[in-house]
């Protein structure tokens, strides 16, 4: 929400400190990090359990439920109102059905920030093939052979996906590429391999030092997030590899673009590493994430990422030629950026928490099958 408050207000043009900011745009990255987590460790645990492949059909139903129905409200409304590009045309399909990134006339169009979740919906299509394939893999004979029959193949999804970028970057492919699964995998696949880590250290049965160290020192880790984050602004200015109208018209260096994936890749593995392998006792990281307010914000954050940039293009900008607009961004003489970024975050948690309890949450509530909802509820934490 900064970056996209930051475009708007032209704080990204500020010297170094704009490219800092532009540099927050890789919370998206974190977020498929986070993705490829998630939702493989269930599968990578099973594997190493020797348990049976969790239910494909219980899988796709808790994803579609969680995704489909909020996504098709916001792009309906926001086309209504303030009128997103494309939606009500002979093109609707392609926005509805997570399609937008593959068609020039479509890529701009709808959602704005709706490519990654066009991403997220190929990877969740992708992901229980790929958990099929790769127990038909051989794990050897050794009692941890399953953890290198899963790491290999990940890592050279990742390299894979960064030879993408690369290309993209020297206009060898299309940007546009780059922006879909086979760019995006890298990350991902970073996640996936986190998973694996996690379900073999939790499987250990035993104290793993490198748990042991990053639970003692989350403060470092995320230190060294701080830092990546700095360094990424240094090596890859004026912004980012991708998102930045100069770095499309211009052929970025190999060596440029390796640098800024391997800063990427250390920023989101330092900032989760606390969290993913902290103290199971709760330390202080998880105790932070485990705070109500942010909690809260959690519950209501898919929404939050739906319906932030159009919110905040309507309080910033003022251009007839995209529709209304209050123009606060030229109105506001003192501490613009932060000031249209309060405003958007209000406006915009009401409107999450909206989307939350009155169209996401009937639709959650039937994730599970009807005869296991009762038990669920009942066993939930109070709150």
């Amino acid at each position: 929400m900064l970056f996209h408050v930051a475009a708007i207000t032209g704080a990204l043009e500020l010297g170094y400190r704009g490219d800092v900011l532009a540099m927050l745009s890789r919370g998206v990255t974190v977020f498929f990090v986070i993705s490829g987590f998630l939702l493989y460790r269930p599968f990578v645990d099973a594997r190493a359990a020797g348990a049976p492949v969790p239910s494909v059909r219980r899988y796709f139903r808790r994803r579609v439920l969680r995704i489909v129905p909020a996504y098709w409200v916001a792009l309906t409304a926001l086309a209504i109102f303030p009128g997103l590009v494309g939606v009500f045309t002979h093109d609707w399909w392609r926005y509805y059905f997570f399609l937008q990134p593959y068609s020039s006339r479509t890529f701009a169009g709808g959602i704005p920030v709706a490519w990654s979740l066009c991403v997220e919906m190929s990877f969740y299509l992708a992901l229980p093939l790929w958990a099929l394939a790769i127990r038909r893999l051989l794990a050897g004979s050794t009692k941890g052979g399953w953890i290198i029959s899963e790491l290999v193949p990940i890592g050279l999804l990742a390299v894979g996906g960064a030879l993408v970028q690369v290309a993209a970057a020297r206009q060898d492919i299309s940007v546009r590429l780059a922006e879909t699964l086979p760019g995006q995998v890298t990350w991902l696949a970073l996640g996936m391999g986190l998973a694996v880590a996690s379900v073999a250290i939790t499987r250990a049965g035993r104290p793993v030092e490198f748990k042991e160290w990053i639970a003692a020192h989350p403060g470092a880790c995320w230190l060294g997030a701080l830092a990546s984050l700095a360094a990424l602004a240094a090596v890859l200015h004026p912004g980012g590899i991708f998102g930045i109208a100069q770095a499309l018209q211009t052929q970025q260096p190999a060596g440029r673009t390796l640098a800024g994936i391997a800063l990427t890749g250390s920023l989101a593995v330092l900032l989760l590493a606390p969290a993913i392998f902290g103290d199971d006792a709760g330390g202080g990281p998880r105790r932070v994430l485990a705070a109500p307010t942010l909690a809260w914000l959690g519950l209501v954050s898919y929404a939050v990422y739906l319906y932030h940039l159009p919110i905040a293009e309507l309080l910033g900008m003022s251009d007839p030629a995209r529709g209304p607009g209050l123009g606060l961004a030229t109105k506001i003489d003192t501490l613009t950026t932060p000031a249209l970024l309060a405003l958007t975050l209000a406006a915009t948690i009401a409107v999450a928490a909206a989307s939350y309890y009155f169209v996401e949450l009937p639709f959650l509530r039937r994730k599970e099958p009807r005869g296991l909802r009762e038990p669920l509820r009942s066993a939930a934490p109070r709150g």
